[in-house]
Formats: structure tokens, C-alpha cells, sequence
């Protein structure tokens, strides 16, 4: 009998482990969706450097332009799913996440879309025309521009652009990965100023020395191209910048100039 009652004691204290906070648990819980919302956390992550939007932009996407008010809110009768998607309705918006927490307040956490390019619209003489386009982002995503801010990015050019899925082809990956390398390389960062596509992929580029039209043929072997181009610079252009306004490094084996 004593062993029998032993044996639910312990039962019953490993119980408690289990029960106690589950309880504190609930209790928090009912506490907390009986307060009211105290305040708007925001934070936007712009390691991008890009500033397309600011936190009254926020507040205002979350409020549906101040007609749903979430200051003195039941924080129980906030859907925070609800608030979320409101946010990711914005196309300047990679991903965003709306949770509460043990002061009463709304912590937003916003995640901007970071262009890797933008694509500008031509006319027909190939003028620029600033006004129209779209950014690519990093994952081929197109979002538009923004009215208050322009973000310094490789400026893309041409037809091949024009369609998203195009960027999801052969060729497009090339070009996805070249855009990227363009990117990130400090040299070629600072010398490629415009890079134009066709509808077969076919890319050419624009130099800031010498403003020179490069024509690379597709994005395939790009890193091939560039240190020949570069070597190109180094042995042949160093003296003379200028000397030719169109160079080829299509082929394998040779490089022809204009």
C-alpha cells in the first residue's frame, strides 16, 4: 500500500512539471490579449542601403491609410496574419512579420526587396526613358520603382528584360549570375555602367572609360570575357582609353575592335 502511494506521488510531482507551466502559459496568454496596444514597433531592414519606404509608410499599410486604427486595440481581436498580408500587398515588400509582445505593443519587422537592376524602357532610337521600368531583385523577382526614392543599381536595358520568365531560361540564369557578379566585383562594379539583352540573350554592356560598347554574345563563360577584356585594358587600352568605341570578346580566341 505504501509503495502504491509512493508511486502516485511521484507520479503526481512529475505531473506538476508539466502542468505548472503550461498553466503560467495560458495565464500569460489571457493576459496578454486583454491588453490594449500600447505602441508600433517598425523596423525595416535596409542593408541594401535601399530606403524605399519609410516607417509612416508602414503604419499606413497596416492601417489600411488610418482607417482601421490599431493604437488602443484589444491585442485578442488583432489578427496579426491579417496585418501581415496587408504589408505583403506592397511590392517594395519581400516579407514581413507582425507579433506582439510582453509590453502591449506591435513589433513589425519589414524586409525590403533589394534591387539587383533596373530595367529602363527605350524608345525605338534607344533613348532612355527614366521614367518607366522596374527593378529585378537578386531573385529575378520584378517590383516597381519608387516615388521617393532611387536605389544606385546596374542599370539593364533591352527586350530580353521585358518578360519575367525569361530571366528563368538558360540564357537568363547566365545573365541572372553575370548581373550578380557585376554586382559584387569592385572593379567591374565601377566600369560597367548599362548592360542591354536582345531576345536571344545576346548581351552587350556599356563602359564608363572610354565609353565603349562591349559585346560579350550571351552571359555563358562570362568570367572568361571579363579577364580577357580587362587584360585587353591593361596591355592595348592603357595609354588610349578612347581608341575604339566598339570591342568583341565574343570569341574564344580572339578579341575584334571598331
Amino acid at each position: 500500500m505504501l509503495r502504491k502511494f509512493d508511486y502516485s506521488w511521484r507520479w503526481f510531482k512529475r505531473s506538476l512539471w508539466l502542468i505548472l507551466p503550461i498553466t503560467g502559459i495560458g495565464m500569460a496568454e489571457s493576459h496578454l490579449g486583454r491588453q490594449r496596444c500600447k505602441n508600433l514597433i517598425i523596423s525595416i531592414e535596409a542593408d541594401s542601403g535601399a530606403r524605399f519606404l519609410n516607417q509612416t509608410d508602414i503604419q499606413m499599410l497596416l492601417t489600411e491609410n488610418g482607417g482601421d486604427p490599431l493604437m488602443g486595440s484589444r491585442l485578442d481581436e488583432v489578427s496579426l496574419n491579417d496585418l501581415e498580408n496587408r504589408v505583403n500587398r506592397n511590392k517594395l515588400i519581400k516579407k514581413c512579420q507582425v507579433f506582439r509582445d510582453l509590453k502591449g505593443n506591435l513589433v513589425v519587422e519589414v524586409e525590403q526587396e533589394k534591387p539587383l537592376a533596373r530595367w529602363i524602357n527605350t524608345s525605338r532610337d534607344g533613348e532612355w526613358r527614366n521614367t518607366d521600368g522596374y527593378y529585378i531583385s537578386d531573385e529575378g523577382v520584378f517590383f516597381p520603382l519608387s516615388d521617393s526614392y532611387s536605389a544606385r543599381s546596374l542599370l539593364v536595358t533591352g527586350s530580353f528584360f521585358s518578360k519575367a520568365k525569361n530571366l528563368k531560361s538558360k540564357n537568363g540564369e547566365a545573365i541572372m549570375e553575370l548581373m550578380r557578379f557585376l554586382n559584387t566585383d569592385p572593379f567591374w562594379r565601377a566600369q560597367i555602367v548599362a548592360l542591354d539583352a536582345d531576345n536571344e540573350g545576346e548581351v552587350h554592356v556599356r563602359t564608363v572609360l572610354g565609353d565603349q560598347l562591349v559585346e560579350l554574345g550571351t552571359a555563358e563563360d562570362y568570367q572568361r570575357k571579363l579577364d580577357k577584356l580587362k587584360l585587353f585594358y591593361k596591355k592595348v587600352l592603357v595609354q588610349d582609353w578612347s581608341r575604339y568605341s566598339k570591342i568583341s570578346v565574343k570569341f574564344r580566341d580572339q578579341i575584334v575592335c571598331e
